[in-house]
């Protein structure tokens, strides 16, 4: 199917990219027309400033710049940037269709309903969206389908008046009357105000007076004294500001022209700071209105589907669309005139040309997207990349692997580090469409298709898997099932039952099975190891991890999604500490915190004691708080008259007796590409490189640890994959 992506140089592609899945709480459906929001989307299409514009402007960015360069020099810090402006997404975030195919657990839609369809990274420019169920909202009869496809868009004007508190009667005036504040004008006469209708443009002020807005006034000079004049000196009771501007000039003139005690709303993109006079005087109440209605960044109500109580959130950002497709049917309020120009999907590089041209040419009205029918409903097509002959894998040939999971690290790390090993990269699913194309392409992969096709491809040998946690679990099982080789990034499971159907898939499939315990494959790691081998008896070690915080509602606090992160990042120091001893993990004791209110399985700064076979004693210190410029890990481990300490992978320091060795490492190699090398080279000699039973015991130590965060009591950890 055909999608619009964009790259956050503001270069515009129209791809050819695999159908997204479906999961329960979402909807299939066949876009037949989106459409571009003018403000939002011109500005990405006309490319971000200059590096050094924005570091002017954020001074925090620079700062950030300099540590990465100090950490990863300028080599790495300058193709990092270069990946980044490089990086593919989706665009687009209201559009109409008709539903194809419906998640089980959706209720009240239906195959063949017409929708209109919300949210950015949902409703895209795309032959096929799918969008959860509280963003879609049937479209009543009648409602052509240019005013549904503008409803999303609508639904920021109207919460905006929600914001503003209008009732009948009310003084309302809009500043910026591009598309937005068209349709702000449109709702408020619909509401019974009496509008005033500003803009810098009088093409745009008689259009919105055309449409019913009873006074069109021009926000140069004079602007003030004339609404004051028709509203008999005291001023309107609200200011909607709905303009797109580089300065404050909006919201100073909206403060300029409300009442005493009126309401200013920020709808549009307006920097915000003005003298706190404007609004001391007036004692004016001021607020800035966030998408589309209560719901929008929620992603228990986006992605989960939970919606909010009717009785005690009235307007949620689905209701928001339900009531502009309401007003429509009713035909209290019409949008298709709004819709200048219609291009079909594979021009979509000329309209956004047109957006991003002169202001002289661009659009007075709204841009859209058609979309014709050219992929079967029920059939997900692969994308081809290259012709290939599939040749079968030999001791000595290629190895043909399959990508699910095209993300940010699969990409950076993985993908190099398989091309570098000698491995035929065939095919990439996973993600979104987008991504998984840009992943294909770019690697040269033969096609991009979705999960299941990969994972039943008979010409592949073997399948990464770098997806959420999730998702890890099913997928190596399945792939196991198939009769190929795995490697999953880690955590293989995120609880003992899907941990028990891997292992025993593994066992059953006879295949090579290896997780993402990159650290024991680092040559710094093997050198502590090797320098600690000679001492015989325990060792002592402390491991300190500076993971960083993350964001409350990141996906890897999710528990379903990612498990938490002592489970989800825990393993791999776990694995480490495991490693260095030479003995499995017998029992665990650990206590903890999180910054903000989180289930035990998500906390983020925890103390974690380790006991193992052979007398070892470690402890994993795994912290989220503290200094960011504090390097991320240290090791310390003490056996004899023995120490190693390995910092960031970047110094290690062994210490033999009274005898110092200091070793600034050349690169910090923390041992991916030599792991993916033992993967490729497992395959053909069918051997695993790390043990079924120490993969087993290692999750089985995080999952351990959780139960002692959750209980304060220590935790046995079995110690056979039996």
């Amino acid at each position: 199917m055909k999608q619009v992506i964009q790259n956050r140089a503001g270069a515009t592609f129209v791809r050819d990219v695999p159908r997204p899945p479906c999961p329960p709480v979402n909807v299939l459906v066949r876009n037949e027309m989106s459409v571009i929001s003018s403000g939002t989307e011109r500005a990405r299409a006309e490319g971000l400033k200059s590096i050094v514009s924005r570091m002017r402007e954020r001074p925090e960015l620079a700062r950030k710049a300099v540590d990465r360069i100090r950490r990863d020099g300028i080599r790495q810090t300058g193709q990092m940037i270069r990946l980044q402006r490089e990086e593919e997404s989706p665009s687009g975030y209201s559009s109409a269709g008709t539903v194809i195919e419906v998640g089980a657990a959706v209720r009240g839609v239906s195959v063949g309903d017409r929708v209109a369809c919300a949210g950015a990274g949902y409703a895209n420019h795309a032959e096929i969206v799918s969008i959860p169920r509280n963003l879609c909202v049937r479209v009543p009869d009648g409602v052509p389908l240019a005013g549904a496809a503008l409803s999303t868009i609508a639904a920021i004007a109207l919460h905006g008046i929600r914001l503003a508190g209008t009732t009948l009667g009310d003084r309302v005036a809009v500043v910026g009357c591009g598309l937005i504040g068209q349709i702000t004008c449109r709702l408020l006469v619909a509401a019974g105000a009496e509008v005033f209708a500003l803009d810098i443009d009088r093409a745009r002020i008689d259009a919105a007076v055309s449409a019913g807005a009873h006074h069109g006034v021009h926000s140069g000079e004079g602007a003030v004294e004339a609404v004051v004049s028709a509203t008999g000196g005291a001023g309107v009771d609200q200011v909607l500001v709905t303009a797109a501007a580089d300065s404050n000039a909006p919201l100073l003139l909206g403060a300029e022209i409300a009442r005493e005690r009126g309401a200013l709303i920020l709808v549009g993109a307006v920097p915000i700071g003005f003298p706190r006079e404007p609004l001391f005087d007036k004692e004016l109440s001021f607020r800035v209105s966030r998408s589309y209605g209560p719901g929008r960044y929620d992603l228990d109500y986006e992605q989960h589907g939970i919606d909010y109580p009717l009785g005690y959130v009235r307007w949620t950002e689905q209701r928001n669309v339900a009531a502009i497709l309401d007003l429509q049917a009713r035909g209290a309020l019409i949008l298709e005139d709004l819709v200048e120009d219609v291009y079909p999907v594979e021009r979509a590089e000329e309209a956004y040309a047109r957006l991003a041209g002169p202001a002289e040419n661009r659009p007075f009205g709204a841009l859209a997207f058609s979309y014709v029918q050219s992929e079967p409903d029920g059939e997900a097509t692969a994308i081809r990349i290259a012709e290939h002959a599939p040749t079968p894998v030999t001791r000595e040939g290629s190895v043909r692997v399959g990508l699910i999971g095209p993300g940010g690290f699969a990409n950076s790390v993985l993908v190099p580090a398989l091309q570098r090993a000698g491995a035929t990269l065939a095919a990439v699913a996973g993600g979104s469409g987008p991504s998984a194309e840009a992943t294909a392409r770019k690697a040269h992969s033969e096609y991009a298709s979705n999960e299941e096709a990969v994972i039943a491809d008979e010409s592949l040998d073997a399948v990464v898997i770098a997806t959420r946690h999730g998702s890890h679990a099913q997928l190596v099982e399945a792939a196991l099932v198939a009769g190929k080789h795995v490697f999953c990034e880690k955590p293989l499971a995120l609880n003992e039952r899907e941990l028990e159907r891997v292992l025993a898939a593994a066992v059953a499939a006879q295949r090579v099975l290896m997780v993402g315990f990159n650290r024991r494959f680092s040559p710094h790691l093997i050198s502590v190891k090797d320098f600690l081998a000679p001492v015989e008896g325990p060792l002592t070690a402390v491991y300190r991890v500076s993971a960083g915080h993350l964001d409350p509602a990141h996906w890897t606090h999710d528990l379903e999604q990612g498990g938490g992160r002592i489970i989800g990042e825990g393993c791999h120091f776990v694995d480490s500490l495991a490693f260095v001893a030479g003995s499995t993990v017998t029992g665990v004791h650990a206590s903890g915190f999180s910054a903000a209110a989180q289930p035990a399985q998500a906390l983020d700064n925890a103390m974690i004691t380790i006991e193992l076979a052979n007398g070892s004693v470690a402890t994993l210190a795994y912290v989220a708080s503290g200094s960011s410029g504090v390097a991320k890990e240290r090791l310390e481990v003490f056996a004899g008259k023995r120490t190693a300490i390995l910092d960031d992978f970047r110094t290690l320091e062994l210490f033999d007796g009274e005898r110092r060795e200091r070793d600034r490492l050349r690169t910090q190699d923390k041992g991916h590409s030599t792991e993916i090398a033992a993967f490729l080279e497992a395959i053909r000699h069918g051997t695993n490189p790390v043990a079924l039973e120490t993969i087993a015991n290692v999750h089985r130590t995080c999952f351990a640890a959780v139960d002692s965060l959750r209980t304060g009591e220590p935790v046995l950890v079995a110690t056979s994959a039996e």
